[in-house]
């Protein structure tokens, strides 16, 4: 994942310098000294936390000019750095007491239950089942329920310059091409130190680590991307012959156009779908984990209108994020103008709670906009919210459109540019509900569908052809399933 999002970024970076020299003539930019800075992060994490820093991006532009060598370009290098977002590492908050007793009494119970476990149990972490499901699986599959947590692990964030030096030495190679060279350049210049200096630790941590010595499977919907203690005891035990499945964490799995085959479908030996099959051999089929077993329409029929917002995107695609989230921002203003008086008194916006790790104050945007607007900063659970709604809007291609679809809740969604994302497989899916009016591909037109269905949302709801595309659409890419843990258990009895 982190050579992904590597490649995705020098390539954003170099292309957009490129072009930028291409098209205008720059007489010069001006950097920060970077003597005693380095690009070097602890883990995956924080490496993507750095790729939207500022003073980080300065740090690497610094380094690209100088692969580059544009000629008549002066670069000014400046001695400081005055920012309060120089080291910005995402918002820390104190736990609250809620969250600290059941904290510790997850410890006590975990204590009391590695005394029942074998050394071949399966080991599930993060399933992104709800935990009554994930402990109704435990128990079908014979073991002892375990509510695992990955440690954290600090990493010394010292590095070897000199051995990385030598390590890029041996991978670059004359190219005519800026950005391969550069790529191969600097990929240990910005290679995380688990990785490399600190991976000795790394490895010994894991192995003092109470979980299963010779698990007969090890299943996970989230841990293969950022939790470093995982993925490296996972991959030791895949060695060793331990089965290795992962399962869809959210959407765009099997649907977006640019997310063909991500790391997660092509390690595992089997990847657990929430409905659809593909190219892989990998793909197995199964349903929307994140509300198995719960129960249908959760929502109240007189309450309000929900809007759920998107966060500003990490600067890791080789698009520009920021350009295309002001566009985006536009689209919900536009969108909140045209509802009707008595429609809007009744809207509450969701945003995502990840707005607080960027500094594109999304509150604060919406407090200029319409001052009394009621705006939900992220705290209030999901659930709660949706179940004091009678009508939910998804302003992106979200996973909540896959959760609300599948629970049979009034749903409306709506994103600019078209059916464009998506691969080609998916459109007839996605057109099924542009068609029924559930998804719009303009602020103006879901708009108008909420006004015109507000005083009777379960009516418009309930209409044929408006569940006959939920339905279709549901059994491709949002199924859900009656006896969720009967089913998931037999599936991994066959591929066990």
């Amino acid at each position: 994942h982190w050579l992904r999002r590597y490649v995705n970024v020098m390539l954003n970076r170099v292309k957009t310098l490129e072009q930028c020299f291409q098209v205008h003539q720059i007489s010069g930019t001006t950097v920060y000294a970077n003597n005693h800075y380095s690009l070097v992060r602890q883990d995956s994490l924080s490496a993507t936390v750095a790729f939207s820093d500022e003073r980080w991006n300065n740090a690497l532009i610094a380094r690209i000019l100088n692969f580059l060598g544009v000629e008549n370009c002066l670069v000014e290098v400046h001695s400081g750095y005055e920012s309060a977002s120089s080291d910005f590492n995402g918002i820390s908050t104190a736990p609250t007491l809620k969250r600290t007793v059941l904290k510790w009494g997850y410890k006590q119970v975990g204590k009391l239950t590695r005394c029942l476990m074998r050394d071949n149990d399966a080991f599930i972490i993060n399933s992104y089942l709800p935990i009554k499901e994930a402990i109704k699986l435990e128990l079908a599959l014979g073991q002892c329920p375990q509510i695992w947590r990955s440690p954290k692990i600090e990493v010394s964030d010292k590095h070897d310059r000199g051995l990385r030096e030598r390590l890029a030495k041996l991978f670059v190679s004359k190219s005519g091409n800026n950005l391969e060279y550069i790529l191969f350049a600097m990929v240990f210049e910005l290679l995380p130190s688990c990785y490399l200096e600190g991976f000795s630790n790394l490895n010994t941590f894991v192995k003092q680590q109470p979980w299963p010595k010779s698990p007969k499977f090890i299943f996970t919907s989230n841990n293969f991307d950022f939790d470093e203690v995982f993925k490296l005891w996972a991959a030791t035990k895949a060695e060793s012959g331990s089965k290795y499945y992962s399962g869809q964490h959210g959407s765009n799995y099997g649907t977006h156009r640019y997310l063909n085959d991500t790391v997660e479908e092509v390690t595992a030996d089997n990847f657990f779908t929430w409905g659809w099959a593909d190219c892989l051999p990998q793909h197995t089929t199964a349903f929307v984990f994140t509300t198995a077993g719960r129960k249908a329409k959760y929502y109240n029929p007189q309450g309000g209108l929900l809007l759920i917002e998107l966060h500003l995107e990490d600067r890791v695609p080789t698009w520009d994020v920021t350009s295309e989230h002001i566009n985006y921002f536009e689209d919900q203003q536009n969108f909140v103008s045209d509802l009707t008086i008595m429609v809007k008194q009744n809207l509450t916006i969701r945003l995502h709670p990840t707005h607080r790790d960027s500094d594109w104050n999304e509150e604060a945007r919406w407090q200029a906009f319409d001052p009394v607007l009621k705006i939900d900063t992220g705290g209030t659970p999901i659930r709660e919210l949706i179940a004091e709604s009678r009508l939910v809007v998804h302003s992106y291609d979200s996973t909540g459109i896959l959760e609300t679809l599948s629970q049979n809740i009034p749903t409306l969604a709506f994103w600019r540019n078209d059916l464009d994302h998506l691969r080609e497989s998916a459109k007839p899916y996605y057109q099924l509900l542009v068609d029924a009016g559930i998804v719009h591909l303009t602020a103006e037109s879901v708009a108008q569908k909420v006004n015109e269905v507000w005083d009777d949302v379960d009516d418009w709801w309930g209409q044929g052809d408006v569940q006959d595309a939920r339905e279709k659409f549901c059994t491709r890419y949002a199924r859900k399933s009656q006896k969720p843990i009967r089913e998931l258990k037999q599936i991994i009895k066959s591929i066990t």
